[in-house]
Formats: structure tokens, sequence, C-alpha cells
């Protein structure tokens, strides 16, 4: 909102709080004479009344500056009081002297009392606590929509900072997730180059292809279903290359799925933990099975091995599975990962997260 807009706005604002105490105060004594019998008529009414309160309008541009630059707050309350206290006699004074004149001018009804000291101050015991009132009721309104104003900024940097937070958060799992993906995966070139030469060669060319699919999701930490499979395929060729015939891939993502945002490099951990804590350990050949479905409004999504499964004892997380779960609380406000014991060995992986467009269009991707 422009500076213009803003002044326009506040003096809208205390032309129409005034302008509504104007029009009570004016439907408050007609209603009191007509009750007498003598309605008053409104034209003279609205002349009488109006400049009374205009007198409140302009005082309270002078009472929101002075609050502006003395405010009642802990730091000098003394010394703030004792000077609102004297603002609010002089001003409930001057609204005194400025009422009674205005009246006994053009007062369809004026005051006949004939001695007029005691009209005085009848009349200035009357108006001076109105007036003195009002005056600290502006105090309070200003301070209140002040306290209100920095309560609201405070929040607005609040929300600001814990963005921030979350993002050098998520950046900081991120990082954490790439040197140990990098580590096992060279582990996995330093395993087949001493056996096979020619498979080691072959293993580092899957592995470019990875590292540049993984660097193509940098700054950003959604992306498309499709592409994070993509992401994994890399991954398992690697690891088939390594396991040969041992490690079979099973992989179904339906086309209503494919679009679907997820975090970057969400499945890749997952399916590295499965290989090499469920697949590695057994005897004979296993399965890695990556599934994806649309649910209403969640993509849910499953990581499943027929491997040795989970140990016996408290699970204990590593650096994959630790940060994933992290990630989505930080990502999604609570824990969307499940672990899941297969009853015919292995584990199963279950993520669920709420369903959203990564782009337009959709694609399906299955590999069995």
């Amino acid at each position: 909102m422009t500076g213009g807009r803003i002044v326009a706005r506040r003096w809208s604002l205390l032309l129409g709080v005034w302008g509504c105490v104007a029009a009570f105060s004016v439907a408050q004594i007609w209603v009191a004479r007509a009750a007498l019998g003598e309605p008053p008529p409104l034209g003279p009414l609205l002349r009488l009344e109006a400049p009374v309160w205009a007198y409140w309008m302009a005082a309270t541009i002078a009472i929101v500056m002075l609050s502006r630059r003395r405010p009642l707050d802990r730091a000098r309350p003394w010394s703030s009081s004792g000077i609102h206290l004297a603002a609010a006699v002089t001003c409930a004074t001057g609204f005194v002297g400025f009422r009674l004149l205005w009246y006994q001018a053009f007062n369809p009804y004026p005051f006949l009392d004939p001695l007029v000291s005691r009209w005085f101050w009848r009349m200035f015991r009357e108006s001076f606590i109105h007036g003195f009132v009002l005056y600290w009721a502006v105090v309070g309104v200003y301070h209140a929509f002040a306290n209100w104003s920095r309560l609201r900024q405070r929040e607005l940097e609040a929300d600001a900072i814990r963005g921030r937070l979350a993002e050098a958060t998520l950046q900081t799992l991120r990082m954490q997730l790439r040197p140990h993906f990098l580590f096992n995966a060279l582990n996995t070139v330093s395993a087949v180059l001493e056996e096979d030469p020619r498979r080691a060669r072959r293993v580092l060319g899957r592995l470019g292809e990875l590292l540049r699919a993984s660097l193509r999701t940098d700054g950003r930490h959604e992306v498309a279903l499709h592409q994070e499979i993509g992401l994994v395929c890399a991954y398992l060729e690697v690891e088939q290359v390594r396991f040969g015939g041992r490690l079979g891939v099973e992989i179904s993502i339906p086309s209503d799925a494919a679009e679907a945002a997820v975090p970057s490099f969400l499945l890749q951990p997952l399916v590295e933990n499965a290989v090499r804590h469920g697949i590695a350990p057994r005897e004979g050949p296993g399965r890695v099975a990556i599934r994806a479905a649309r649910q209403n409004s969640e993509v849910v999504l499953q990581v499943e091995d027929d491997g040795i499964g989970l140990p016996l004892g408290p699970l204990r997380e590593g650096v994959g599975l630790g940060n994933t779960r992290r990630r989505l609380t930080e990502m999604y406000g609570n824990d969307r990962l499940t672990l899941v014991k297969r009853p015919a060995g292995g584990l199963q992986v279950v993520i669920r997260l709420p369903f959203r467009l990564a782009s337009g269009g959709a694609r399906e991707v299955a590999r069995e």
C-alpha cells in the first residue's frame, strides 16, 4: 500500500469514528428532547453538535502525535504518564471552553441561569469529566493499535526467520545426503574395479549420469515424481552392475501420480538402504520394489525389499533414513514416514505426501 493510500485510509478512519460519535450524540439529544415533547429540528442540531466533535477530531491528531513521542511503556512510565495527565487536563479544559462558548452562541436552547459562575462551574464539571475520559480513550485506542501493529510486525518477522531457518535446515539435510550417497557410490566403483575394469568403467559411466541427474535438482526442494524415479533408476543401474543377477528391480508409477511433486533426493537414500541393508546381506537374489499410488488428496510412495528385514532390538536410523524423516517433517509439518515389517521378510517404507502437481501433464514410468 502506497503512502498516499495509507494517509487517506487514516483520515477516513478518523472522520468515520468521530462522525459516528457525532451522530450518536445528535440522536441522543433528539431522543431526549422528543421525550419532553420538544423534538428539535435536525438541521440546527447538526450544526450545533458537529463542530463540538470536530474539536476532538483535531485533538485526536495532537494526542496521537504526543503518544508517538511519549508512549506509555515501561521505558519511562512516570514521565510519560505525567505528560499525558497534563495534556489530558489541558485538552479537557479546552473542550469545556469551546463547547460552552459554542453552545451559548448557537444553542437554540441557551443556558438562562442568571448566575454565570454557577452555570459555568456546573457545566465545567460535567463537560470536563467527559473530555478527560475521551482523552484517555483516544490514548488507549492508539496504544492498542500500536501494540497490535508491533505484534503483527514481529509475527511477520518471526515467520520470515522461521522460513529462512527451515530453508537452511532443508539445505543442510540435503547436503548431508549428497556426500553420503557419493561415498557409497564410490565404494561400489572401488569394489568392482579390481574384479573387472570394464565393468568398473561402465559403473563410472552410470555414476556420471546419476550425478548429472542429481545436480539438476539443485535449488529446488521439490521435483516431479518421474524425475525422482529417473535418479533412482540411475542408482539402481549402478548397483545392478555390482550385484549382477542378485538384484531384481520393480518400479511402478501410474500416470496419475507421475507428475506429483515430491522432495528431491527423497527415494534414493531409501532405495540405498534397501539394497545395502536388505539385499546385500542375504545369500540369494533379492528384489527392490518402488511403487506409487494416488489416494484422494495424497500420493503414497512405497519402497519395499525382501531382504533380511529389521534387526532385533530398538531401531537406529542412519543418515539416509533419519535425514529423510527430518526433511519430511520440516516440509510438511508432521511425520509422514512409516516403517512396516513384511510378513514374508524384508522391510517396507511408506511415505504419504499431499498431492500437488509439479508441472502440467503426466507420464507413466513402469519397469518390471
